[in-house]
């Protein structure tokens, strides 16, 4: 009997151990908006994509790795989607074209064209889609190199035709656009440029 009821105190005492607060390891998961508001107060995610690079890299360098990825889902959460059309103007001349991949964990499909219409050059994005993510910029580029590339503007949607202006732009020296997350410096997407056939 004396075996039993040390027994019983022991299953006890072991299952109030079990369920003490300091026997498990806690954790922290703070939403978007209080982790940007810890970095720098009334920092919001738009705040953030609508900086310029010399004001966001101070806040970019003290930002922790979590948060970044935090930022990343938020916008491919939320794509933006636009539709240019061409179908009224003149005949099309199709220069360049080639097929857009995804990279470094991004997804990226769709045309990327280098179009003449009316005697001015566009670079056209059609059936496009890639990864929507904070401050997505468009360069042209040789082999993906985003630091000796053209940067041409900021890419008008995640998802949709789009036309880029390519007047005054020597394009012919490039051979790959490229979808750039500007503030974290990760490429998103790329189409390597042929020529037309």
């Amino acid at each position: 009997m004396k075996a039993l009821i040390i027994g019983i105190v022991v299953i006890v005492a072991i299952a109030v151990g079990l369920s003490s607060p300091l026997f498990f390891e806690s954790s922290v998961d703070e939403s978007l908006p209080g982790r940007m508001n810890a970095i720098e107060e009334g920092l919001t995610v738009e705040m953030f994509a609508s900086m310029d690079d010399s004001e966001r890299q101070d806040i970019v360098e003290k930002m922790p790795e979590d948060v970044k990825d935090m930022i990343m889902d938020d916008a491919a959460a939320n794509p933006t989607e636009i539709s240019e059309d061409m179908s009224e103007m003149d005949t099309v001349n199709v220069l360049r074209i080639g097929t857009f991949e995804g990279l470094v964990g991004h997804r990226a499909d769709g045309t990327a064209k280098i179009i003449q219409v009316s005697g001015s050059d566009y670079l056209r994005f059609e059936n496009f889609e890639v990864t929507n993510g904070p401050d997505l910029r468009v360069y042209l580029t040789n082999d993906g190199d985003v630091k000796s590339g053209y940067h041409l503007e900021k890419l008008k949607g995640s998802k949709g035709n789009q036309n880029y202006s390519l007047d005054g732009v020597d394009w012919d020296q490039y051979d790959t656009v490229v979808i750039y997350c500007q503030p974290f410096r990760v490429h998103f997407g790329q189409a390597i440029l042929d020529m037309a056939g």
